[in-house]
């Protein structure tokens, strides 16, 4: 009997084409046998290959997030996560479990008091595991890992491998140091580990905040882009550079410190009016105001709020200790970058001034620039980039130097048209771990620039503040200044020629805290053979091999390395017969690759 039943076709040729009833039934039967051998496939792959983890807490927030709250500024409309869980790194017990009283400060404008109460919660990212990975190669020094707690193998933890077996290091100053020196990272991984501070896209359209870039000369800010107007060069073909300068505003906070001077015979009697009238009745705002009677001068901890500059004013007889105040109110808003997250704000810690920064800057122009010009400080040097568009030339210059100590050429096609009229480019400069980096349109120009430490910036001479208001008093407005000075001496310039400055934002390094300083802190650590130092790049609610008493990861308790954030998912709403039910949507920006 034939397989299948003849048939006529239309030019009387016989066919044994199935009927239409045994086609479907094949193709049923090939699905089943499909799947079945997915499912198969699927589930050799977990138990050999793959495997599939959910992170619970934020120790490597905000790259991989814990369970957490998706918040959009009502200030500035930027989008960032607000953790809701922690490990054990962190005392406050309450965190993460009442909400209803719980507030976020967002990190790309500083708006504080976004009530976090109403917003559903997401799920932390779910990673797909490579298990296999560290039978065939050792872990590299800043490459994410999931391993099994030494302590509770039951558990697995994700944290970023900093010590490699046998190697001496420590953690100062926010750094990591291998056998003395600073431990670098190349673009890719710098651009990995980043954490954004500032983004033009974002800003807040009132009066009573500031960008924290300082224009000057042709400089504008206009519908969300700065633009540099059009100025032609002089005979010589020189033009003078005009610069955006970094000037990190803060709008509420904070524990740095500010002081003005106080001058004149009433000024004691002024502060004895406000001492008083500050004891005597509740006051809507919360810092610390002193007047050192020595120094004379009027010192602050963090931002000044309107209203007590409002009170002070009012209670003070003198002019000159209500422009005193004027000043003050002024000044304490220029603060230091500093190690904030926006994640963290369920927990109070400590706050760092940073040291590492990158700027990113995407610029057009229809009239191309004589040049574009950057100023990175590293200590106490400032390095200079030099971008010759004309000319087609990337100089890097030291700091007072006159010839270069890196050099190349620039794509002009990348850069300009045809007619060298119009053009484009994309720029990324950092300082992070005292190296000088400069990525133009993706790609790095040239050798990074590994600067050293001179006697001013040597290693036991660096400043160690634990938080700006650790004691106040004498020394912590000085202190203050100085952080804000150096990091003042990043700049973005243009000279002649015109452009537009199309997106603009800021980044910082991942800032290694102390810690509970059981390890690598205060004296360097020397890691066993086969084992591993960890860090989470949440430094300061990260509970890692600085803290725990016993510091290093064995490699047998290495699991994999994970390879992608897959199956992310956040809260949504379905209406059935009238009801509003919770359930579960997939959210697909959340899935990338894991380098």
């Amino acid at each position: 009997m034939p397989a299948h039943a003849p048939f006529q076709s239309e030019n009387g040729v016989k066919s044994t084409k199935p009927s239409t009833a045994e086609h479907d039934s094949r193709w049923l039967r090939n699905l089943m046998e499909l799947s079945i051998l997915f499912v198969m496939a699927v589930i050799m792959l977990r138990g050999f290959f793959l495997e599939g983890y959910l992170i619970s807490t934020g120790s490597m927030a905000p790259g991989l997030l814990g369970l957490h709250k998706q918040i959009a500024c009502p200030s500035c409309q930027h989008s960032f996560a607000f953790g809701v869980t922690f490990d054990e790194s962190v005392d406050d017990a309450d965190a993460g479990i009442n909400l209803s009283d719980r507030y976020a400060t967002c990190p790309n404008c500083g708006q504080a008091n976004i009530n976090v109460s109403s917003t559903p919660t997401n799920h932390g990212d779910q990673l797909l595991v490579h298990k296999g990975v560290f039978e065939l190669r050792r872990p590299r020094r800043w490459e994410t890992v999931v391993f099994r707690n030494p302590t509770s193998p039951g558990e697995a933890y994700l944290k970023r491998v900093v010590g490699l077996p046998g190697e001496s290091l420590q953690v100062i100053d926010g750094d990591l140091f291998i056998e003395g020196s600073v431990a670098r990272k190349d673009y890719q991984t710098q651009k990995d580990m980043r954490i954004e501070v500032f983004d033009m896209a974002h800003l807040v359209p009132t009066d009573e905040w500031e960008i924290p870039w300082k224009t000057s000369g042709r400089w504008q800010l206009l519908d969300r882009k700065l633009t540099c107007a059009n100025v032609a060069a002089t005979e010589s073909g020189n033009a003078a550079v005009d610069w955006l300068q970094l000037r990190n505003w803060r709008w509420s906070g904070g524990n740095h410190y500010s002081e003005v001077p106080l001058q004149g015979e009433s000024v004691e009697a002024d502060w004895q009016n406000c001492q008083e009238e500050m004891e005597s009745r509740p006051l809507s705002w919360v810092t610390r105001l002193e007047f050192d009677r020595e120094r004379m001068v009027l010192r602050l901890r963090g931002v000044m709020p309107y209203q007590m500059q409002r009170d002070l004013v009012l209670w003070a007889d003198s002019n000159a200790f209500r422009q005193a105040v004027y000043r003050l109110a002024a000044l304490s808003h220029l603060s230091p970058v500093t190690d904030r997250y926006g994640y963290n704000s369920l927990v109070s810690s400590p706050e760092f001034p940073v040291h590492d920064l990158m700027v990113e800057a995407d610029i057009e122009w229809s009239q191309p620039p004589t040049a574009v010009v950057l100023q990175v400080p590293v200590g106490s040097e400032i390095f200079r980039v030099e971008l010759h568009l004309k000319k087609g030339i990337a100089r890097l210059l030291a700091d007072g130097a006159a010839q270069p100590v890196r050099e190349s050429r620039l794509n002009l096609s990348t850069t300009t048209d045809s007619n060298n009229v119009s053009g484009r480019l994309k720029i990324e400069v950092s300082n992070f771990d005292r190296r000088v980096l400069l990525v133009v349109n993706g790609v790095p120009l040239f050798e990074p620039l590994d600067v050293g430490f001179r006697d001013t910036d040597a290693l036991q001479a660096r400043p160690s503040i634990e938080t700006f208001g650790l004691d106040g008093g004498d020394g912590a407005a000085q202190r203050t200044a100085e952080f804000v000075n150096r990091q003042n001496r990043w700049a973005l310039g243009i000279a002649g020629g015109e452009a537009t400055v199309e997106s603009l934002r800021l980044y910082r390094d991942v800032h290694y805290t102390p810690g509970r300083r059981a390890n690598g802190v205060d004296s360097p650590y020397r890691v066993s053979e086969n084992t591993y130092f960890v860090q989470g790049d949440n430094s300061p609610v990260s509970s890692d091999s600085r803290s725990w008493p016993n510091p290093e990861v064995p490699h047998k308790l290495l699991v994999g390395k994970p390879f992608v954030v897959h199956l992310p998912s956040k809260p949504g709403k379905v209406m059935i017969g009238g009801f509003q039910l919770p359930i579960r949507i997939p959210d697909f920006g959340r899935i990338r690759y894991i380098r």
